[in-house]
């Protein structure tokens, strides 16, 4: 099941994360958890205008609905430079990428 971070205290707990994934356009803290998947989104004004931000936030939405099965951890997922020109077969192998790295560092 995948829950999504909206508040500003479960952001913080992110300063101190149990490990990080890096990719190309994505660096992700992630937290170990006991609940469900848990995504958190941040996309700065570095990365585009207001409409290639939200395009880039709609589409890791819809990937990360796509995925039957989430390792159980929180992760805030920081777009980086170059992030919102993808091309949505690029978004989906790096996501695929970050969620090998993912499952590898937290044992699921």
């Amino acid at each position: 099941m995948l829950r999504r971070i909206t508040r500003h205290q479960e952001y913080e707990t992110f300063f101190q994360p149990s490990y990080i994934v890096r990719t190309a356009h994505f660096l992700v803290p992630a937290l170990a958890s006991e609940d469900c998947f848990a995504l958190g989104i941040t996309i700065s004004k570095k990365i585009g205008n207001a409409v290639c931000r939200n395009r880039l936030r709609r589409r890791i939405k819809s990937w990360f609905q796509q995925r039957n099965s989430l390792p159980r951890v929180k992760i805030n997922l920081v777009a980086r430079k170059g992030a919102g020109v993808l091309s949505w077969d690029e978004l989906c192998l790096e996501l695929d990428h970050m969620l090998l790295g993912l499952e590898a560092r937290s044992g699921s």
